[in-house]
Formats: C-alpha cells, sequence, structure tokens
C-alpha cells in the first residue's frame, strides 16, 4: 500500500494538470461556440430560465461539476492504481507505464462523456482532441513524481523466501515509498540463515534477525544470505 500511497501523489498533481487544463478549455470552446450552445439548449428545452443564465451555469457550475471534479476524481484514482500495480503494467519504465495507466484513464474519460461538454460534433471533437493532449501531460507528471516519492528495491535470496510485508518478493524489484519502513521475513530458513545483506538506500534494523524491518532511503538490494 505504500507504492499506493506515492502514486496517489503523484496522481494528485497530475489530476490537478488535466482536470484544470480540461475544464478550462471546455468553457473556452463553449465561449467561442456561444450562440450554437444556446441555441441547442433553448431547442432542447433543456433551459428554464433566460439564455444568459442556462449558458453561466453551463460554463461555470456545469463544466466544474461534470468535467473538472469528475477528471480529478479518475486522475486520484487512475494514479493510486499506477502506484499498486506499478510492476504489473506493460513497459520498461515509468513513462511507458504511466502511458499504460494514461490509456486506459482516457477511455474510461472519454467512454463515459467526462472530458467536455459539448453541443455538436464539431466541439466534441475539439474537446476529445484535446483530453488526448492533456493526457500526455498527465501521464508526463504522474511518471515525474511517481519516480520522485518512491525508491526501486531489488530482493534476492541464495535459498528460501524472502516475505516482504506478508508478500513474497522473492527475485523481483518492488518500488517502495521512500523513507517507508517494511517488515522482512525468511519464513524457511530458520536453520540456514546468516544474515541480511543489504546496498545503496536500504538500511536493516537488526541484519541477523530472521524477522526484522527495514528503511528504503534510496534504491537498492536486499539480500537473504
Amino acid at each position: 500500500m505504500a507504492s499506493g500511497l506515492a502514486g496517489a501523489k503523484a496522481g494528485a498533481i497530475g489530476a490537478a494538470f488535466f482536470a484544470a487544463a480540461a475544464g478550462a478549455f471546455d468553457a473556452v470552446v463553449l465561449e467561442v461556440f456561444k450562440s450554437s450552445v444556446i441555441a441547442s439548449m433553448v431547442s432542447a428545452g433543456v433551459c428554464t430560465a433566460t439564455p444568459e443564465s442556462c449558458f453561466s451555469t453551463l460554463v461555470g457550475l456545469d463544466v466544474l461539476l461534470l468535467v473538472i471534479l469528475p477528471v480529478a476524481v479518475c486522475g486520484l484514482l487512475f494514479g493510486t492504481l499506477y502506484g499498486m500495480y506499478f510492476e504489473f503494467f506493460p513497459g520498461g519504465g515509468y513513462t511507458s507505464r504511466a502511458a499504460a495507466v494514461g490509456m486506459v484513464m482516457l477511455v474510461v474519460i472519454l467512454f463515459f462523456g467526462l472530458g467536455g461538454i459539448a453541443a455538436d460534433a464539431t466541439q466534441g471533437l475539439l474537446v476529445r482532441l484535446f483530453d488526448l493532449v492533456a493526457m500526455v501531460g498527465y501521464v508526463l507528471i504522474l511518471a515525474r513524481f511517481y519516480r520522485r516519492y518512491t525508491r526501486e528495491v531489488r530482493f534476492e535470496s541464495s535459498g528460501g523466501r524472502v516475505t516482504v510485508d506478508r508478500k513474497d518478493w522473492t527475485g523481483k524489484t518492488k518500488t517502495l515509498r521512500i523513507h517507508s519502513s517494511h517488515s522482512i521475513s525468511a519464513p524457511n530458513e530458520k536453520g540456514a540463515f546468516h544474515a541480511w545483506l543489504v546496498s545503496g538506500g536500504v538500511s536493516v534494523a537488526d541484519p541477523k534477525s530472521l524477522e526484522t524491518t527495514i528503511k528504503v532511503d534510496g534504491d537498492g538490494l536486499l539480500k537473504l544470505s
């Protein structure tokens, strides 16, 4: 869950950018096509006040509730998932994996019509194209800040399992939140256990104990010897 928290923090920053950009662009598009937007609202019978009043509500409150807030929630959610399942996403680096997450998020946004309010096909196309561009920014922000908030740790063993936070991470490289602490154990090494060996930014509270904790202050290696 530590990586999930780091992903949430990075996702919140990316989501703030994406949501603000999408909302601002949608408001600009509605203003540019104001006359056709008002005409569409009147013809659809959704305007119960004056056309100007309805348009002001659309550009203000509706864009906030129907575009900015949903996009922000999506950005935060997918950022958290990016952190929790970082190693499972395709790609060999932070940006490529963030791109995979971003594409799924964009599909969700477009499928549910959360990327912007449009009165016709032309406005809808403009909004969707901008969402694609804004997603690139979200991906870059997510990858950059997730890397800032995490470090990579490799878990190796000369025999037996390395259990971290009750999960078998033997032979795996994991991203963990920087300055975080985690419980480690070697459940199958009671007779052959010698010590925990570390390098880089990883430290162990008690190298001679089967069950102890590690602290992650940088990229590093933990090995069961």
